[in-house]
């Protein structure tokens, strides 16, 4: 487990299908995916998932994904991955949902990003961490910076957004691991 001061980050468990089923069809909580109606998945689509993940016995897998909680009262919050790794470049990707619409702007996003970096650098062996969001998500953006991101590119009209239905142009960025160590 990732301990923060405000949450824990927990392996993926049986039973946190029902959580994710509801934070990715709620389209209010998917505005900056670009999903205007959610993802539109079943819930037996996230038993499937769930269950892939649960059965993968690797101790270091290419992608996981992990339960974001509330330190005070272990209530599932969101979600936390890494995904892309590759290992003999020692680079990852990773992607943060605080899925409880109420829970954000209480710094629980910030906290388990700061530790969930951490364990990418340290338990991981990672060198560089990257993130690509939509250009108009500077919520994010400003907090992926406050942690040391930088901004390395965009990618023009990359994303259908079905906000607009429109393209949208995606930001992305890194951290190194020697950058992320200073800050």
């Amino acid at each position: 487990m990732i301990e923060g001061n405000k949450v824990l980050i927990r392996q993926l468990e049986a039973g946190d299908e029902k959580s994710l089923h509801k934070w990715r069809n709620n389209g209010k909580g998917n505005l900056y995916c670009g999903f205007k109606y959610g993802f539109l998945l079943s819930e037996e689509a996230f038993n499937l998932q769930v269950k892939e993940e649960l059965e993968n016995r690797e101790v270091f897998p290419e992608q996981k994904m992990f339960i974001i909680c509330k330190k005070d009262d272990i209530e599932p919050i969101g979600n936390i991955s890494y995904r892309n790794w590759d290992k003999r470049n020692r680079s990852a990707e990773f992607g943060i949902e605080i899925g409880e619409i109420n829970e954000r702007g209480k710094g629980y996003g910030q906290d388990a990003l700061n530790n969930f970096l951490e364990f990418m650098f340290n338990h991981l062996n990672l060198n560089r961490i990257e993130l690509t969001t939509l250009a108009d998500n500077e919520k994010s953006i400003n907090l992926y910076k406050k942690l040391g991101f930088k901004e390395i590119g965009v990618i023009r009209e990359m994303s259908f957004d079905s906000r607009t239905g429109e393209y949208s142009d995606v930001v992305y960025m890194d951290v190194l691991k020697r950058e992320w160590l200073k800050h």
